[in-house]
């Protein structure tokens, strides 16, 4: 009996260990997502040192009153998201104390992470990665000014559709398939499990040639997965433009966004991550 009683004691401090640290990442991840948006509210680029990972990657879209249509908006570097927070605190253009700021957790594993932020600019996808015990910001798709959404049933359907050509690209080795769902541009960045060593291998990025390189090496090796690998497509959230998604396959998780494209919609960036194997 003392030895089950040990046993149980075990499992229910192993149980609260695994809820605790959850928690915290939890918490860390909010903090960095939160640290990004006091960051450009009170020109504090301290604060976005401390949420934002050097190599950031973030690419938006923007909507002109009274137009129909959002218009590219360009890519911010690093080094910009500091000078224009830098900018905020030397003009003194801060937001009014109503200005909104919240933070959602949409999603959370043990190496990456996705949110989404609402500011007075409009919404921002935020992915994150976690190094050295720290979460940091790597990637961000916004779209702006709107905060509110109105994404049709149809959007839904072809927002999933898009995860399973991905999916299948890779899987079945067809390049149109890929095409079909990557932004030439796209921007995909990973992080590999060696489940040798329990660890996760430096992060490293593919770009869309690379992608259909994969996808053409699939089919000429025939190098199928079997009939019982994973494919689940999640649909996190959807706004007017962009949208999230959580994909799971054989070599791990995927947080994709992607922007509309027409009448569908494409991938415009991707953080992944292996898992461990689950014994």
């Amino acid at each position: 009996m003392k030895i089950k009683a040990l046993f149980a004691a075990m499992i229910v401090t192993f149980a609260f260990s695994v809820l605790a640290h959850a928690q915290s990442d939890r918490e860390a991840v909010e903090r960095a997502s939160m640290q990004y948006i006091e960051g450009f509210y009170e020109g504090d680029p301290g604060k976005l040192t401390e949420a934002l990972d050097a190599q950031l990657y973030k690419f938006g879209f923007w909507q002109e009153k009274d137009s129909d249509t959002y218009e590219n908006a360009g890519q911010m570097t690093y080094e910009e998201a500091l000078a224009y927070a830098a900018d905020v605190k030397k003009s003194g253009r801060f937001p009014g104390p109503d200005a909104p700021r919240s933070v959602e957790v949409l999603d959370i594993g043990e190496k990456i992470a996705i949110t989404k932020v609402v500011a007075w600019w409009g919404i921002d996808y935020m992915l994150l990665a976690k190094n050295d015990g720290q979460w940091k910001i790597r990637q961000i798709l916004w779209e702006g000014p709107k905060k509110t959404a109105s994404p049709t049933p149809a959007d839904q359907e072809k927002i999933g559709n898009t995860g399973y050509l991905y999916i299948d690209g890779f899987y079945k080795g067809d390049t149109a398939k890929l095409s079909g769902s990557l932004r030439p541009a796209m921007f995909k960045f990973g992080f590999g499990y060696n489940q040798d060593l329990r660890a996760y291998r430096p992060g490293s990025r593919m770009t869309f040639d690379q992608a259909i390189a994969f996808a053409r090496s699939v089919a000429e090796k025939k190098s199928f997965p079997g009939a019982d690998a994973p494919r689940k497509v999640e649909i996190l959230d959807a706004m007017n433009h962009i949208a999230a998604i959580k994909v799971t396959a054989y070599w791990g998780v995927d947080y994709m966004l992607l922007s509309r494209n027409g009448d569908g919609w494409m991938i415009e960036q991707v953080l992944w991550a292996g898992v461990p194997d689950s014994d």
